[in-house]
């Protein structure tokens, strides 16, 4: 370990969990017996045999990104810039090997997804010079991507698949999320604007937004763009919503102030923020680095900075005035079993004086 846990990943079968820190260190786990499954020294195909490479190369190569394959053959690691530029390592775990050693960006690679985890040969890129590539295992020559998406002026924090091998998201340091489709790639290298600044440090005005929205729309290929949410401190992560009950119809992102936003795809608009109590904090320590959404049921789960993790649950107001009327209807007959018990109590008491009972009724009736 170095630093952190950068990253980790699960198998789709549940049985293998995979992790990254800020060195070529992977390390393995097998989730069904709970053991740990031992660790993975990346290097690439140029390193075999280079005792002296090893030693290097784990002072300069940090793993930012890991994903496994659907078939738990291979693993994806993006790494941190090195000389000569940030590679991917494509790893065969049958084999142990460094399939292949890409030098896939100019700096350093903070995120990276497959397309569609049933198919290894197709990924994802994305990274702090600001752009996202689309890489194929299969056509792959001098390190060039068959795609490349151009419209954040500043470092990409993270990318998140769709899985219907066609869109994707993005999350930037210029404070945007973008929707992207891969059939707006562009294979030609452009020169774009690029705002460089201290995101842990810095936090970007009004201005200075309005400012990037001017300086995305020269070069922007993306389908969509969404704004609200703050990327500061951390790179926060965004996704897609499950498929079950939204149709992945909407994203959703941690954020910098404490909230969850979540964004609409169809109308581009915020449509809801889950707002963490302030618990009188004075320093912002309650950044919500990611979140993750229930895939079956609409619950949310966000974590931050001071180790807390939320659960919000979604009841439609419709659902809630049923509730509602159906707790009314039980306190009602409740109440009325509640009496014709009370009744039969008084009329089990009253057995033996069937006649004093009468005439008092009456009495009290005259």
């Amino acid at each position: 370990m170095n630093w952190a846990i950068t990253d980790s990943d699960i198998s789709s079968d549940n049985k293998m969990m995979i992790q990254s820190t800020l060195s070529p260190n992977i390390h393995l786990f097998d989730v069904e017996k709970g053991k740990y499954s031992g660790n993975i020294t990346l290097k690439g195909n140029e390193q075999e045999n280079n005792t002296l490479n090893d030693f290097l190369s784990f002072f300069s190569l940090r793993v930012y990104s890991v994903k496994l394959s659907g078939d738990r053959q291979q693993f994806i690691a993006g790494c941190g810039k090195t000389i000569g530029g940030a590679p991917i390592q494509v790893y065969d775990l049958e084999t142990n090997k460094v399939r292949n050693s890409i030098i896939a960006h100019s700096d350093d690679i903070n995120s990276l997804t497959y397309l569609n985890k049933e198919n290894s040969s197709i990924f994802l890129s994305t990274s702090d010079d600001g752009v996202s590539k689309l890489w194929d295992t299969r056509i792959l020559e001098n390190n060039k991507p068959v795609g490349i998406f151009y419209g954040h002026v500043s470092g990409v924090a993270y990318i998140s698949s769709k899985e219907d091998g066609r869109y994707f998201i993005t999350n930037s340091k210029d404070q945007s999320i973008k929707l992207w489709d891969i059939r707006k790639s562009t294979t030609q290298k452009m020169n774009y604007p690029f705002l460089k600044f201290d995101y842990r440090y810095e936090i970007l005005s009004a201005e200075h937004i309005e400012e990037i929205k001017k300086f995305q729309q020269k070069v922007d290929a993306a389908v969509m763009t969404f704004w609200g949410h703050q990327v500061h401190m951390s790179l926060i992560r965004c996704h897609f919503s499950p498929a079950h009950g939204t149709a992945q119809r909407y994203i959703y992102s941690g954020s910098y102030d404490g909230r969850v936003y979540v964004y609409d795809t169809i109308s581009g608009q915020n449509v809801l923020c889950l707002e963490q109590p302030n618990n009188g904090n004075v320093l912002n320590s309650s950044v919500i680095r990611d979140c993750a959404w229930h895939p079956y049921s609409q619950t949310l789960v966000s974590s931050n900075f001071l180790g807390e993790i939320y659960k919000w649950e979604y009841f439609d107001i419709r659902d809630s005035d049923k509730m509602e009327i159906e707790e009314e209807i039980r306190h009602e007959t409740e109440s009325v079993k509640l009496i014709k018990e009370e009744s039969l109590r008084e009329d089990e008491a009253s057995e033996d004086e069937p006649i004093v009972f009468e005439r008092s009724l009456l009495r009290d009736n005259m």
